[in-house]
């Protein structure tokens, strides 16, 4: 079941998104061939008209000519275009509309950047490639502009490694410390680095190898890194040796016995002590009394034949009382630092653009005419200039917000998962997906299902309402609220207000009263007491709020759903227990294991994905769930995490994978131990 019919406030919705769909749905009454004929046979006519209505540094009037005919038919715009030509006698009310927007489409296309449209319409005399389309170029481009800022934000990654290592300062409380801004925003928007790029050519002989190399001149500085050393007292544990008593045979005395063939002959008396040698090396973070012991040096036989022929010197140690160890501290140096969000102004550096000077053959600057061709291409491709406003949490606001609830596990559980999308998927009309993270998010798709404005358009994908919290209970427990709000409503059940718990569901009815348009998840109470929602919105996203409509929300609690459950997997049978751990990442660099790195894991065998590190406590072959994926214990590391039961270290095969997976505290579940 579709979405039921709703328009929400910011919803970002607008005429242009409308003649969109409604142009899109006249294509489809027609064939191409049809489209394409009616097309060519009016296309000067078209162009000459579309042409006068606007002023373009590229060849403004070819690029019209070339849409108009049809020769971007592999495009969506060239069948909307066709489509409108071939109904023009028997649909003439409504081909004023279109021609209407065809003026609009016409002046957004020519002010597209031209890195994005050349492959498309052939500008500067270039081959059109029959296969391309706006959204397929824009994808292309899109990715070889996010590879330029994931390496940059790589860099800034190493730099803040840098700066620890150059200072010497203590890396596992810097890295705890670290300030990651860059994962927490937008970063970038490649529509704007388009048409920059596009603008500092004025539209030509631009070329994606130049626009990588200018943008990546600059990549060190899209991700500024400050850092600030700061102290911590740092408790210094006491090391102390546990020691293990040997039965050793020693020489007490020795007497000259002649010389035979000219070598000379000992007696020797041998006896038969009790010494001890050095067994385990322990720490105590507490005073304690241990035994105490000295070193002494004794001599010892050397046997040839079964028979003495010598002596030679070596170490034991000796009982001597026992003495008290006391734990210090120490100042320990390192280093805050903050990784700040994405800085555009470097974009101007990058594309050497004066953003205040004039733009040649219009009365604008630089700058807004940039915004322009940014705003040119998110309306052709989405019919909209936003795709949300809502601002990813931070790991650490995540579990700050989590713990806070009075809530059991299972219910924590269900609002991490929900929590882990906001700021990270946009609303779009009719969006449902499989559970687990789906990387056709954020990503151009048509949108299909009826009852929107937005209909018919090009949108980034993601989730509405009630796919959202659809995902979220089969993500987080297997289960499935099934589509669409009233399905929703129809598998749950109500609940009073004083029963409300974090994971319960709050449905809004429509405005007339006939049915409900919204579906939100509770997440629980903020630190100010206030009830807060988790849910996706329109022209939001998926965002945590308290919505102020709240107090009209009907109460309710899905069905089929077990809150006592543990939460686990089914298809490893049950677990054994879970436990709360702290999850860090290592690769088998040096600066992860040290200067003998050798890829090779405590129990022989080499590294490989799947493989952690915890605890002698846990033997080998020991299996471990953690966030839904099953973990083999094959290694140690050092004492941090000998010493800590609830410490597991993931290899990822990557260092800088390893710096961006960072440390988290979860809940883990045990379904074997050892092998």
């Amino acid at each position: 079941m579709a979405e039921p019919t709703k328009q929400q406030f910011g919803d970002g919705q607008d005429n242009f998104g409308q003649a969109a769909g409604q142009a899109a749905k006249a294509a489809k009454e027609v064939s191409k061939q049809a489209a394409a004929q009616a097309a060519a046979k009016g296309a000067e006519a078209t162009a000459n008209a579309a042409a006068a209505t606007v002023q373009a540094g590229v060849e403004g009037g070819k690029a019209v000519a070339e849409i108009a005919a049809g020769t971007a038919a592999g495009g969506p715009w060239g069948a909307i275009i066709s489509a409108a030509w071939a109904m023009r006698h028997t649909l003439y009310k409504i081909l004023i509309c279109v021609c209407l927007f065809l003026t609009v489409l016409i002046i957004l296309i020519v002010s597209l950047p031209s890195i994005v449209t050349e492959s498309v319409f052939g500008l500067n005399g270039t081959q059109p490639d029959p296969n391309a389309t706006l959204e397929s170029s824009y994808s292309e481009m899109s990715d070889v502009v996010s590879a330029v800022i994931d390496d940059a934000y790589d860099l800034s990654l190493n730099r803040v490694e840098e700066i620890i290592l150059d200072g010497g300062y203590d890396y596992d409380l810097s890295m705890d410390a670290l300030i990651n801004h860059a994962q927490s925003s937008a970063g970038y928007d490649v529509c704007y680095i388009l048409a920059a790029y596009s603008a500092s050519l004025q539209q030509q002989g631009t070329t994606v190898d130049d626009m990588v190399a200018k943008l990546n001149a600059i990549a060190s500085r899209m991700f500024p890194v400050t850092y600030e050393v700061k102290t911590q007292e740092r408790l210094v544990p006491v090391t102390y040796s546990t020691y293990k008593s040997v039965t050793v045979t020693v020489v007490t005395r020795i007497e000259a016995a002649g010389i035979v063939n000219g070598i000379p002959r000992y007696n020797y008396t041998t006896e038969r002590k009790t010494y001890y040698l050095p067994d385990e090396t322990k720490e105590s973070e507490e005073e304690i009394t241990v035994p105490a012991y000295k070193e002494v040096t004794v001599t010892v036989p050397v046997y040839s034949g079964g028979q003495i022929t010598g002596t030679r010197r070596a170490t034991y140690y000796e009982s001597d009382g026992t003495e008290v160890l006391e734990p210090t501290t120490e100042i320990i140096e390192y280093a805050e630092c903050t990784i700040h969000p994405f800085d555009n102004t470097v974009i101007a550096d990058a594309f050497g653009i004066d953003m205040s000077a004039e733009y040649p053959q219009f009365k604008l600057t630089y700058g807004e005419v940039i915004q322009n061709m940014a705003n040119a291409l998110k309306m052709t491709l989405y019919g909209t200039l936003g795709n949300g406003t809502a601002v990813p949490l931070t790991d650490a606001e995540l579990i700050a917000f989590v713990n806070r609830q009075n809530c059991n596990a299972t219910r924590k559980h269900i609002l991490t998962t929900a929590l882990s999308l906001v700021g990270k998927v946009p609303y779009f009309w009719g969006g449902k997906s499989a559970a687990g993270w789906n990387d056709e998010w954020n990503t151009p798709k048509l949108v299909t299902s009826a009852g929107s404005s937005s209909t018919g358009t090009i949108r980034p994908f993601g989730l509405d309402c009630s796919g959202f919290t659809d995902w979220t209970y089969k993500t987080a427990v297997g289960v499935s609220l099934h589509a669409g709000t009233y399905g929703q409503w129809d598998n749950s059940y109500a609940i009073d207000e004083s029963e409300l718990l974090p994971g319960d569901l709050g449905f809004l009815m429509n405005d007339g009263g006939s049915g409900w348009n919204h579906v939100l998840i509770f997440a629980g109470y903020g630190e100010d007491g206030s009830r807060k929602w988790v849910h996706s919105e329109g022209g939001i996203g998926v965002h945590l709020n308290t919505p102020s409509y709240e107090g009209r929300l009907s109460l309710r609690r899905p069905k089929n759903v077990d809150f006592d459950q543990e939460v686990g997997s089914s298809a490893y049978g049950e677990p054994l227990y879970s436990l709360q751990v702290n999850v860090t990442h290592y690769c088998a660099c040096t600066r992860c294991c040290g200067p003998n790195a050798q890829g090779i894991t405590a129990s022989g065998k080499r590294v490989a994905v799947g493989m952690v590190a915890m605890s002698s406590h846990y033997p080998f072959g020991t299996q471990i769930m953690i966030n839904g994926i099953m973990y083999t214990v094959e290694d140690r590391g050092g004492s941090g995490i000998e010493n800590n039961i609830g410490r597991v270290d993931i290899y990822v095969p990557d260092h800088n994978e390893a710096l961006r997976m960072g440390r988290y505290d979860t809940t883990a579940y045990i379904y074997r131990i050892g092998r």
